[in-house]
Parts: structure tokens; C-alpha cells; sequence
């Protein structure tokens, strides 16, 4: 069963750019999740994209999983939040928790800031090649 945490800023994202849709803005509503190194709430996937959708939830595996979340689901985890309570959805193979920011944005040091293996880390670790 993969973990997947979305911070209260996370899911508002999301809804946002789902507004903004409708609104008839460009949007993918999409936020790449790739915190498997966090201290407290470690994504058990390295790398996910989680997109906002009008339509049902549904969790794709694979070599670039997917997870669609619904708008209905998204406000449900909000509410949730709101309520100061941790939730979690299940979607398929996948558990979805909501996480107040407080908790979520943590102090971390530099070795945390990014996954090993994820292109930004390796400059932020000076271990890519620099000019």
C-alpha cells in the first residue's frame, strides 16, 4: 500500500488551479510530489504526480504513477484539515493523508532537501556538474 501525504497547501492548490479551469484559464492541475526523504511524513513512492480532476479518484502505477484526486475528495480532506484532524483517503492501492502545514513544513536540513536521485538535489548537494 503506497503513502502519499498533501499538505493543506498542497490540496489548496490544487482546488485553485481546478477553479482556474473552470474560469477557462490554462491549468494541468498537477503538483509533483517528490518527498521521500521528509522527517515525519515520507512519501512511500520517490516520485508522484497528483492532479486535481472534476471527474473520479483513481491511482496509476507504474514506472511515472498518477494519482487523479476528485474535487469532491479534495475538499473533503480540506474540510478535514480544517477540523485540525489528519485524514486519509484510500484510492486503490494508495492512501492519501492530509497534513496541516504546521506539521508538514518543517525545519529540515540541507541532506533532506530534495531525494537522492532527483536532478535538483544533486546541485543543491554540489554532487552535479557546475560551470
Amino acid at each position: 500500500m503506497e503513502k502519499i501525504y498533501l499538505s493543506k497547501r498542497d490540496i489548496q492548490l490544487l482546488l485553485d488551479k481546478l477553479d482556474s479551469v473552470r474560469s477557462g484559464e490554462p491549468s494541468s492541475c498537477t503538483i509533483i510530489k517528490s518527498d521521500a526523504a521528509h522527517p515525519i511524513f515520507p512519501q512511500t513512492l520517490r516520485r508522484i504526480s497528483v492532479m486535481a480532476t472534476e471527474a473520479q479518484n483513481q491511482y496509476l502505477p507504474g514506472v511515472s504513477p498518477r494519482l487523479h484526486l476528485s474535487r469532491a475528495n479534495l475538499l473533503s480532506l480540506l474540510e478535514t484539515l480544517d477540523k485540525h484532524s489528519v485524514s486519509a483517503i484510500r484510492i486503490d492501492d494508495a492512501d492519501v493523508f492530509s497534513v496541516p502545514d504546521e506539521k508538514y513544513y518543517v525545519d529540515r536540513s540541507a541532506d533532506d532537501f530534495a531525494p537522492v536521485g532527483d536532478m535538483s538535489s544533486a546541485f543543491s548537494r554540489s554532487r552535479g556538474k557546475q560551470n
